[in-house]
């Protein structure tokens, strides 16, 4: 008989988004952070369904440059839906609005575009928390770009992966400061789950994270599902909500 691995009976088994539920909420738990970077996309707003599950007190901080910023309306939504059907939950919602000094003033000392904007909402967020939750990661590993959809390839795939480690990781350990961060997105068994899972399963020449949506159906409004994408940066760029 097989005594190593331990997990020999899940090695080449198809994955199911019931699996990697189950290892998103177990990953969370033992994460134990109830403060949560929420940008009202699907993403963190998955996250923030799950922590419901969990928490009865949720802290909660979003960017923007202004009230009527996407992001910031789009957060506010999901708070308030996920205020009316997880009854006992209670939360504190906190946001960050770039003075308009700060949003001249973007870049960071080694060129990355948004890195002092980035610094700034972990300081802000510092001033009450000094942990956190964000789902970094799951757009590289989940074909989350718009570049996926309209080049669904294998080299797109991995062109994202690369860069995730340069480009997006360093920059987040070195601009969260004193704050710890927690990635659920990038637990290594989630990760190697989402390494089995075809590329067509993910992304098509129309839809974008398949997997993710398909997770997200039921549990985040649709309008939230639906919302056009955009990276942290933009909430330097972008005005206006249109829901």
């Amino acid at each position: 008989m097989i005594v190593f691995p331990e997990n020999w009976k899940e090695i080449g088994v198809a994955i199911t988004t019931a699996d990697i539920e189950d290892r998103l909420v177990k990953v969370l738990r033992e994460i134990d952070c109830n403060a949560l970077s929420l940008s009202g996309g699907v993403d963190s707003s998955l996250l923030l369904y799950y922590m419901c599950k969990i928490f009865r007190y949720i802290n909660i901080f979003t960017a923007g440059l202004s009230k009527e910023h996407p992001d910031v309306m789009f957060a506010k939504s999901a708070v308030e839906y996920y205020r009316k059907i997880f009854e006992g939950v209670s939360f504190c919602h906190r946001f960050y609005y770039p003075t308009p000094d700060e949003v001249k003033d973007t870049g960071g000392e080694k060129g990355f575009l948004g890195d002092k904007t980035v610094q700034r909402f972990y300081k802000f967020a510092a001033e009450y928390t000094d942990k956190i939750i964000a789902g970094d990661t799951i757009d590289e590993y989940m074909c989350g770009y718009y570049d996926h959809m309209f080049e669904p390839t294998e080299e797109m795939y991995y062109k994202y992966i690369r860069q995730l480690h340069k480009n997006h990781l360093i920059p987040l350990n070195e601009n969260s400061g004193e704050v710890k961060v927690y990635l659920p997105y990038a637990d290594e068994k989630i990760i190697a789950m989402l390494s089995q899972i075809p590329l067509k399963d993910k992304v098509d020449l129309k839809h974008r994270k398949k997997i993710i949506i398909g997770l997200a159906k039921g549990k985040v409004p649709d309008e939230i599902i639906e919302r056009r994408k955009y990276g942290f940066c933009d909430v330097l760029v972008i005005k206006e909500a249109k829901l």
